[in-house]
């Protein structure tokens, strides 16, 4: 058994000298501590809470044991996505017992001190961590922003341990915490990818990550400079197609400013050279049929952010959506006020899209299980993500993915539309 060197803190928390919940937390911490093999905890200062959906009575059961003798958090600390939109409460379409229930796990959060953020974009939330930081987040899409795009570091915890560390502010140093595991192990070489736009990210992230696993990989010859939603949908597909806690984009990602460093001077495990083939068949595998009939149109996973409201305003103005399709976008509270300040709610409402808060697209079954029932149901997303948890999710296999543009487009024809990205010609 690996020996843990414990701080006067560790050994006071583990004492109950602040209460049992927190020496509950520290035996959980200890004995994760002790399987990754661990030799000292670290502080965190931030944390992000993903069991906080309802997903059956532990959702409700773990927090509220952990609650009941009113202990709080230690750091600030976020929540992730929940199953119920608790601005349209009994306005949602919900079963008023699967709501009471979705509503019941969030309080018991909050009486430790949980902010209620329901946003699984904590990084686009004020207050995100920065370069360096120890955080624990839950969250695959999270994680691998925060390690990714903003050089904080925090392991891929999983629910109930993210609520452990929030209570204690301490974690085991593994994973990527420490330097050697956030050095690249897979190089990744892109050959003649030209006109690259925002719908390659999904399609190349869901790619990556079905190769990469667990690994890092490491990314050259992108001819593109990416926004945060482009990393936002790269990241995520590769969480989700694969276990990746952290990838590098040479030049882009704040680790990554040579390939040697990415790599930390050390040789790749393997070279990958991805060519137009290999995305062409990615594309073709997820896509829906041209000209097809369409039920409805998913988009927010990750939660929607300001600038794609902004594009989603941009295309509807003037426009109406086709009486048989049926859009839905997920967000935060943080995101949507901030687009209904600039009109952006208010015009896309009218075009005819359902616009859901708090929530997001995988725990949309909830909202639209009474609309899905037949059969030949089809579902457009532009998620890298959602393409490959939703037939999952809905028990539905047609769920495939276009850009955003064709999505939109879609909506208003009421056929799926199918636009050959320039990047595979």
């Amino acid at each position: 058994m690996t020996e843990i060197e414990l701080s006067r803190y560790d050994q006071d928390l583990l004492s109950g000298k602040f209460g049992e919940t927190k020496k509950k937390a520290m035996k959980i911490i200890l004995r994760m501590a002790e399987m990754q093999g661990a030799v000292q905890l670290i502080d965190v200062s931030k944390a992000h809470i993903d069991g906080c959906a309802y997903n059956g009575e532990a959702s409700i059961l773990f927090p509220r044991e952990m609650a009941k003798d009113g202990s709080q958090v230690s750091v600030p600390t976020t929540m992730n996505a929940i199953s119920i939109d608790k601005r349209r409460y009994n306005a949602a379409g919900l079963d008023a017992g699967f709501e009471e229930k979705g509503n019941q796990v969030t309080l018991e959060y909050e009486k430790m001190g949980v902010q209620p953020t329901y946003a699984c974009t904590p990084y686009q939330l004020p207050g995100a961590p920065e370069f360096g930081e120890h955080i624990a987040w839950a969250e695959s899409n999270a994680v691998v922003f925060a390690n990714s795009v903003i050089g904080a570091r925090s392991n891929r915890y999983g629910d109930f341990m993210d609520l452990c560390i929030a209570l204690t502010g301490r974690a085991p140093l593994s994973g990527y915490h420490l330097d050697e595991e956030r050095l690249g192990t897979i190089h990744i070489r892109l050959h003649d990818i030209e006109h690259i736009d925002s719908f390659l990210y999904p399609i190349l992230g869901y790619l990556v990550g079905h190769r990469a696993g667990k690994g890092v990989p490491v990314m050259e010859g992108l001819n593109h400079e990416p926004d945060h939603d482009d990393l936002k949908a790269f990241g995520a597909a590769l969480a989700t197609s694969g276990a990746v806690g952290m990838f590098h984009i040479v030049g882009v990602t704040p680790e990554a400013p040579s390939v040697e460093a990415a790599f930390g001077n050390r040789k790749p495990s393997e070279v990958w050279h991805i060519t137009k083939e290999e995305l062409s068949e990615t594309w073709q595998k997820l896509k829906p049929a041209d000209n097809d009939r369409l039920d409805f149109i998913l988009m927010g996973s990750p939660q929607l952010s300001l600038d794609e409201f902004k594009q989603i305003n941009e295309f509807v103005m003037d426009k109406e959506i086709h009486l048989d399709v049926k859009l839905i976008l997920t967000t935060n509270r943080y995101a949507y006020d901030a687009a209904e300040k600039l009109g952006y709610i208010d015009e896309i409402k009218r075009f005819g899209a359902e616009i859901i808060t708090d929530s997001c697209l995988c725990m949309i079954n909830p909202f639209i299980e009474s609309y899905i029932q037949k059969d030949t149901c089809k579902i457009m997303t532009n998620s890298g993500k959602f393409v490959h948890y939703g037939p999952a999710l809905l028990n539905k296999d047609d769920v495939s993915i276009s850009s955003t543009m064709d999505c939109l487009q879609s909506a208003v024809s009421g056929f799926t539309t199918l636009t050959v990205p320039e990047w595979l010609k």
